[in-house]
């Protein structure tokens, strides 16, 4: 099983949640993992990824997103029709990032961007109205997080396989408990 694993917003390769799929997948060396840092503009980021998903060659694959990366997630899992695991995602980014506007930093290298109306509208071109087999996403949130509301989530993904946890963080700090359900659920 391939993954393709997306991090969020002002993110990186050097997540935690990242690292502990990486490490999984090293462990496990029936799975290779794509992983990178992303690009901020997200119609660069998706082209990098679409370029990759189109050397796979068949290979059985899915993907896995947290935040930002959720949001990316559920485009490519509705466009090419894979499973997907959903960390926290980012139901309505380009509405959600239009309060940070301007200067950011990435949490990681300490990079700054511009994040511009530009930014929001490519967010938008990806947005999917309406899950076609909700069936295949899995949706790991949890209630404290304190970035995103866990509900539009909930209500978003109905009819997914559904982890809701009572209070966590945004960066849902307990995610290795989750790993091998992750798994299982991509590869069923």
């Amino acid at each position: 099983m391939h993954i393709i694993y997306l991090h969020g917003f002002c993110s990186s390769t050097q997540s935690f949640k990242a690292k502990l799929v990486e490490q999984y997948v090293k462990n496990h060396p029936e799975h290779s993992i794509y992983l990178i840092d992303l690009p901020h503009f997200p119609a660069q980021a998706m082209a990098l990824i679409e370029a990759h998903i189109a050397g796979l060659d068949g290979q059985q694959w899915g993907v896995v997103g947290s935040s930002l990366g959720g949001y990316y997630a559920t485009y490519l899992a509705e466009k090419y029709r894979v499973k997907s695991v959903l960390i926290n995602p980012a139901v309505d980014a380009h509405i959600l990032l239009e309060p940070l506007l301007g200067e950011n930093k990435n949490y990681h290298s300490q990079q700054t961007f511009e994040l511009t109306p530009e930014h929001l509208s490519q967010l938008q071109a990806l947005a999917v109205a309406n899950l076609s087999k909700p069936m295949d996403a899995l949706l790991l949130t949890q209630t404290g997080d304190e970035v995103l509301d866990y509900k539009k989530g909930v209500d978003y993904y109905v009819g997914a396989k559904q982890v809701v946890i009572e209070g966590g963080t945004h960066g849902f700090d307990d995610y290795a408990d989750y790993l091998d359900c992750t798994f299982e659920h991509l590869k069923g």
